[in-house]
C-alpha cells in the first residue's frame, strides 16, 4: 500500500448507508478512523407487510453525518479527497428524470411482492432462475417487486425514469449519473451473475426496460468529482473524487479482510456467511446463493443465518431482561460444550441458508429438569455456530474450500462465542478490531479508486487492523462432531415435521 505522508495526507470517506440509519467515517488512506457519525431514520410501516422509507432522509442524513464527521476530525475540507458508499441491498426507489424520488423507498424487508414472486416461479424454474441470477425468487428482491409497482402504483411506474437502489441514489446526488455495482445489481433478481450484465432474458420476460436501470460499474470506478450543489451541501470541495462503491456486506467483507480461502462471519442482528473465489460457484442444489464481489473476476457465496446477535437479543430480552451481554457469557461460560444436551435452532424468522424455509420456526431441544440458565445462553451460542458450519460444508463441497474465518460485528466482542465459533467448526478465528468495517471497505474502495491506495486489495496491509487470533481446541473436537451429527438430525425432524404454531 502507498500512502501520502504529511500535512497533505489526502483523507478518506466512507459512508455506510444502513437499513435503520446511516454512519460516515473519516479515514486515513492507513484505515485509521479519525472522524465519524451515526444517525438513525426510521422504518415506516403504513400496513402489514409494507416496509418503506423516505429516500429523501437518505440523503438529508447523509449530508449531516458527513458533515459531523469532518467537524470531528477537525480537518480541513479539502483533506477529503475521495469518496464512496456500502449501501443496504436492493431497496430501491422510483425517480424522475432529475432523479427527484417519486415516492417512498420500498425497504428489502417489505413483502407486498409474494403473489408476483409466485408469477416469476410459474414463469422460470428455480434450477432456470438459479441458473441466471444466483438467486431464488423472493418477495425481497427488485424484480417482484417492480412488477407489482406496475400493477398497484401504475402512474408512479409510468413517471419513473429509473428505479435507484440506496447506492445508486447517493451516487446520484454526488456525480449526477445514474450508476449501481454488480454487487447491488446482483441482489435485483435481475441481473445475470455469468454475463455480468442485465439480463436480456429477464427483462424482456417481464417487459421491464433496462432504460429504467442504472448502468452498471465496478465498485472502485471513479465517476469523476463531487457536483458543486452536492460538495456544497456536504461541506467538502468539488475535487473531491466520487468512487462506486458496493453492498454493505461486500464491502464489510472486504474492509474486514476477505481473501480466498477466508470466510468472513457477520455477528449482527443476522449473520452473512462470505467466501469468495476467482470462478463462478453455482451450488447445484441452490442452497448458497452467489453474488459478484465488489473487487472485478471474484464472486462471493453469502450464507445467511436469519436471527444470530437477534437471538441473542431476543433471549436477553425475553428471560433474562436487565442483564448486559457480559453477564450472559459469564453464566454461558459456566455451561459445558455441547449444553448440556440443549440444541438451539436460530430460525426465529424462518430458516435461512442452506435450508431457505419461511415455514420453519426457532427451537430449544433438549430441556430438561438439569437444564439451567448458563445451557440456554450457551446453546444460543453454540446454535448460531452450528449453522455457520452447515453454511461452510456446503461451501466446501462445491469447491469454494474455506480454512480460516474472520469475524466483526456486535457479537464478535464475545470471545467465548469466537471461541464457540473456532471449536465448532473446526477452523481458526480472527477477530476484527475495527467495528465499522462496511465504512472501512467503502473508504478502501475510494482510496482504490481514487490511487490514493495502490496494491492487491485483499492485501492484509489494507485490513481492518485484527483485535485477536483463536484456534479450534483439540479437547473439544469429538465431542463437537457428535453435537453437530445430532443437531443435524433433530434438524431435519423439524424441517420436515412444520409443527403448526400454537395459537
Amino acid at each position: 500500500m502507498r500512502s501520502i505522508e504529511g500535512n497533505s495526507t489526502p483523507l478518506l470517506l466512507g459512508i455506510d448507508l444502513g437499513t435503520t440509519g446511516i454512519k460516515a467515517a473519516l479515514c486515513s488512506s492507513r484505515g485509521k478512523v479519525l472522524g465519524e457519525s451515526y444517525l438513525e431514520y426510521p422504518l415506516l410501516r403504513p400496513a402489514p407487510g409494507i416496509v418503506e422509507q423516505d429516500a429523501g432522509q437518505w440523503w438529508s442524513l447523509t449530508v449531516k453525518a458527513v458533515r459531523q464527521a469532518v467537524e470531528q476530525a477537525n480537518v480541513p475540507k479539502e483533506a477529503v479527497r475521495a469518496l464512496s458508499v456500502s449501501s443496504q441491498g436492493i431497496s430501491f426507489v422510483p425517480v424522475d428524470d432529475k432523479g427527484r424520488p417519486l415516492g417512498p423507498a420500498i425497504n428489502w424487508l417489505d413483502t407486498r411482492a409474494t403473489a408476483e414472486a409466485e408469477i416469476i416461479r410459474h414463469r422460470f424454474s428455480d434450477a432456470e432462475l438459479f441458473a441466471i441470477t444466483g438467486k431464488r425468487a423472493s418477495p425481497a428482491y427488485v424484480l417482484p417487486k417492480l412488477i407489482w409497482l406496475r400493477e398497484h402504483r401504475p402512474d408512479i411506474y409510468r413517471r419513473a425514469s429509473r428505479f435507484l437502489m440506496g447506492l445508486d441514489y447517493l451516487l446520484f446526488r454526488f456525480s449526477g449519473q445514474f450508476v449501481t455495482d454488480p454487487t447491488m445489481a446482483g441482489g435485483t433478481l435481475l441481473y445475470d451473475i455469468t454475463r455480468l450484465e442485465w439480463s436480456t432474458t429477464l427483462l424482456d420476460a417481464f417487459d421491464i426496460s433496462v432504460a429504467q436501470l442504472p448502468k452498471v460499474r465496478w465498485a472502485g470506478t471513479p465517476l469523476g468529482t463531487l457536483r458543486p450543489q452536492a460538495a456544497d451541501e456536504l461541506g467538502l470541495t468539488t475535487d473531491a473524487i466520487v468512487v462506486v462503491g458496493g453492498q454493505d456486506q461486500k464491502c464489510a467483507a472486504l474492509g474486514a479482510g476477505i481473501h480466498p480461502g477466508a470466510a468472513t462471519v457477520s455477528l449482527g442482528t443476522a449473520s452473512a456467511i462470505s467466501a469468495i473465489g476467482d470462478r463462478l460457484f453455482l451450488d447445484p442444489r441452490r442452497r448458497i446463493p452467489l453474488f459478484p464481489f465488489v473487487v472485478p473476476g471474484y464472486w462471493d457465496l453469502e450464507g445467511v443465518v436469519g436471527t444470530a446477535g437477534g437471538a441473542l437479543r431476543w433471549l436477553r430480552e425475553t428471560l433474562f431482561p436487565g442483564m448486559g451481554y457480559e453477564e450472559l457469557n459469564a453464566l454461558a461460560a459456566g455451561s459445558l460444550p455441547g449444553a448440556n444436551g440443549v440444541c438451539f435452532y436460530p430460525h426465529l424468522s424462518g430458516a435461512g441458508s442452506p435450508h431457505w424455509r419461511a415455514d420453519v420456526w426457532g427451537a430449544f431441544t433438549g430441556l430438561t429438569l438439569a437444564t439451567n440458565a448458563g445451557d440456554l445462553v450457551r446453546s444460543v451460542l453454540e446454535g448460531v455456530a452450528l449453522q455457520v458450519r452447515e453454511n461452510l460444508e456446503v461451501m466446501d463441497e462445491i469447491g469454494c474450500a474455506v480454512g480460516e474465518l474472520i469475524l466483526f460485528g456486535g457479537g464478535a466482542k464475545s470471545e467465548l462465542w469466537a471461541q464457540v465459533i473456532a471449536d465448532v467448526t473446526a477452523r481458526p478465528v480472527t477477530v476484527v478490531a475495527m467495528t465499522d468495517v462496511a465504512n472501512w471497505g467503502a473508504a478502501l474502495l475510494a482510496g482504490l479508486g481514487a490511487g490514493i491506495i495502490v496494491g492487491d486489495p485483499f492485501s492484509p496491509a489494507l485490513a481492518a487492523n485484527a483485535g485477536r487470533h483463536l484456534t479450534p481446541r483439540a479437547e473439544t473436537a469429538p465431542q463437537y462432531d457428535r453435537v453437530y451429527a445430532r443437531y443435524r438430525e433433530l434438524e431435519a425432524r423439524l424441517l420436515a415435521d412444520r409443527p403448526p404454531k400454537c395459537v
